[in-house]
């Protein structure tokens, strides 16, 4: 059996067909493709039978949209049906370096052993015409994921969801936080799911992340959205996690949370103050007093 499920939760057809081909071309084809087309206006299916036969890959015609409520709803509704013991969840308009899979089983020993439920991969930026934007590193193979945390909302490094292969296990324990437009919904896998506070790091194979104008990621009407989603992440963190930090890291943190409020406002502050004071009136008080 294939240890990794590749998922595409798909809806817009612009670049599907690209990414489609970027799963193809895998010089390693021990995986399973999942497609849950979310109720799209545009038909993949003839460019998924281009590149795929019936039986060498699940697709799933849901009738009903869930990615108009929550993106985490559509992702979660197809990964009900994996079975591998590892999945990424691939953008319907990113792409995959052809020996992606190969670096996966590559790294299939160290996960285990060292008992790591996500790898994390490089990541090269591009726009709709497949030019080069900029791309992102991180200089360990061994990633903290406080660390990582604390550098994803200080803005000092890059973070999608595609990049990242999962533990199934994992999943099935934490399921996936549905904030608003799932925005910051990867940034909590990543750190609910490392468990033991280690990502595994590769360089030896990357992924391309696209900055088209027509994603969420890249579009600029959706302020007040990314800003309530935001501000749940943070008020998730901040109720769960912050005794896990250390003094230096919790002043970053607060820090950083401080600015984002203030720059949103009074009225972004009530969903934080409801949110961390019910999961963790403690963590909330604190919180409260650092910020006001």
């Amino acid at each position: 059996m294939n240890k990794l499920a590749i998922v595409i939760p798909y809806y817009k057809i612009d670049f599907f067909e690209e990414t489609l081909k970027s799963v193809a071309a895998q010089s390693n084809r021990n995986f399973t493709l999942y497609i849950g087309n979310d109720a799209s206006p545009d038909d993949p299916k003839q460019i998924i039978d281009q590149y795929f036969d019936e039986s060498s890959h699940h697709y799933f015609n849901y009738n009903n949209n869930l990615g108009s409520k929550n993106l985490a709803l559509q992702w979660q509704r197809i990964l009900e049906n994996v079975k591998e013991d590892w999945f990424q969840i691939l953008g319907d308009d990113d792409m995959l370096s052809e020996n992606f899979v190969d670096e996966f089983y590559d790294s299939l020993d160290t996960l285990d052993r060292e008992n790591i439920n996500v790898l994390k991969f490089p990541i090269k930026i591009i726009d709709a015409k497949n030019q080069f934007i900029k791309q992102f590193s991180f200089s360990k193979p061994i990633i903290n994921r406080k660390d990582f945390l604390i550098s994803r909302i200080d803005h000092v490094s890059l973070s999608s969801l595609s990049e990242n292969i999962f533990r199934t296990e994992t999943y099935r324990k934490h399921k996936i936080n549905q904030f608003p437009l799932a925005w910051h919904s990867d940034d909590c896998m990543i750190f609910d799911y490392a468990e033991n506070d280690r990502i595994l790091y590769s360089e030896k194979s990357y992924i391309f992340i696209r900055n088209s104008g027509l994603n969420i990621s890249s579009l600029s009407n959706n302020s007040k959205e990314k800003s309530q989603a935001t501000n749940a992440f943070y008020s998730y963190i901040i109720s769960r996690y912050y005794h896990l930090f250390t003094s230096e890291q919790k002043k970053i943190l607060l820090n950083c949370l401080k600015k984002h409020y203030y720059y949103t406002g009074k009225n972004a502050t009530s969903n934080i103050i409801f949110t961390v004071s019910r999961d963790n009136i403690i963590n909330g008080i604190r919180l409260i007093k650092y910020l006001f």
